[in-house]
């Protein structure tokens, strides 16, 4: 879609680096706490990877963390491709089309590192992977009865990412105008919105900068119905099971916020006021002018640090907040 031109009122403000990603309508993250009581549409840069062919469902369904069987028509199923240590490769959305092809939805930067993954073990299967990101595209839309506005998406495309928070996928083609004329009280925000949605819902991401880090139970995915732990063999499995059944996870993922206004990157490192590495960043966003939220993948012992450090910046006050769903322990 072209934001630019669809929504030429707005002072659209896009990515120097990625003309895709757009930062602002014009907002800043000053607004973010009033948006709350508002419905958002936000936009939300995401890579698509299509898969189809009649071994499709057989090759993935031994390589990923979700079963795909119970996938049907019209649903979504969350779910993760691993190494064979058990490291989380790239996570993704799957839905099937109507030639059950499989499309999976992820991160943008992680596309060729999941597309080379996934073609290296489908040599002995029947399938065709390629880039669809060409033709969709992803949204957000949130707060107070931002569910009512579902109706003017097909139920195929929408999925919950939290209580008033939902993922819409898109063509590039789709067009917005009806929603924001039947809407005038909508508001627009960036990609910095749709990241701090998904952080304050308990939901990391796999960047090209964390790809092959984290085991599944580090980012809390076993909390958030990522896995079966029923379904057959898939690869990093053992490592899923052994971590399930026998072993107790030492590091796991928790929200806080940090008073600076420098947004640390994934996979930097998080240090406590003793100088020792206690985790590392999965995902941060500001929250507002003075702070930023961030997931932090911190050892379990050190995770209400009360002051944390990274990268250059010297230790700020760490602010902790309670995950949107429960961990097993």
């Amino acid at each position: 879609m072209d934001w630019k031109k669809n929504f030429a009122q707005y002072e659209v403000i896009a990515d120097e680096n990625n003309p895709e990603r757009i930062i602002s309508f014009g907002e800043t993250p000053n607004d973010y706490d009033k948006f709350a009581a508002k419905v958002v549409l936000s936009t939300d840069l995401r890579a698509f990877i299509h898969l189809s062919g009649p071994d499709t469902e057989e090759f993935l369904q031994g390589q990923v963390t979700c079963d795909l069987s119970k996938l049907g028509h019209g649903e979504s199923m969350n779910g993760a491709h691993l190494s064979p240590k058990g490291r989380i490769i790239f996570l993704f959305t799957a839905t099937k089309d109507l030639d059950n092809g499989l499309l999976l939805e992820t991160h943008h930067s992680v596309m060729e590192v999941a597309i080379s993954s996934l073609k290296k073990y489908s040599v002995f299967f029947k399938t065709e992977i390629s880039d669809a990101s060409h033709i969709y595209e992803s949204i957000i839309l949130s707060g107070n009865n931002s569910k009512a506005l579902l109706k003017h998406f097909d139920s195929y495309h929408s999925r919950a990412i939290g209580p008033s928070t939902f993922s819409i996928k898109l063509t590039k083609d789709y067009e917005l105008s009806e929603l924001i004329s039947d809407n005038p009280d909508l508001e627009l925000a960036g990609q910095g919105y749709s990241d701090l949605l998904r952080i304050e819902n308990g939901c990391a991401d796999v960047t090209s900068t964390t790809t092959d880090q984290f085991i599944v139970q580090m980012i809390n995915l076993d909390a958030q119905n990522y896995i079966s732990f029923k379904k057959g063999c898939y690869t990093g499995q053992e490592i899923v099971a052994r971590a399930h059944y026998r072993g107790s996870v030492k590091r796991r993922m928790y929200i806080i916020e940090l008073e600076t206004t420098c947004v640390p990157k994934p996979g930097d490192s998080l240090v406590d006021s003793a100088g020792k590495v206690i985790g590392t960043v999965a995902g941060a966003s500001f929250s507002n002018t003075t702070s930023i939220k961030v997931l932090a993948v911190l050892s379990v012992r050190a995770a209400n640090c009360a002051r944390l450090k990274f990268g250059d910046i010297d230790l700020v006050n760490a602010r902790h907040f309670a995950l949107p769903y429960e961990i097993k322990k």
